[in-house]
């Protein structure tokens, strides 16, 4: 994920993602654990999301059957 905006603290080493747009500048931002500036750009590698589609023509009459007109 080229480009990630997400640091880590180097007193707490808690992990946080700055917001979209923010620019990577370490001296501007705080980690919103512990209040420290001492922090680490680090590189995420993240799996892809799964990527559900479906057919463009989905057989549901095939699959339906004949149905009957009486109730219950």
């Amino acid at each position: 994920m080229p480009g990630s905006n997400e640091y880590q603290c180097g007193e707490c080493r808690h992990t946080f993602r700055a917001p979209e747009g923010t620019a990577r500048d370490r001296g501007l931002l705080m980690c919103p654990a512990c209040g420290s500036i001492d922090l680490n750009l680090t590189t995420v590698q993240r799996a892809p999301t799964a990527v559900w589609t479906s057919r463009e023509a989905a057989p549901s009459a095939e699959w339906a059957g004949e149905r009957s007109e009486t109730a219950f």
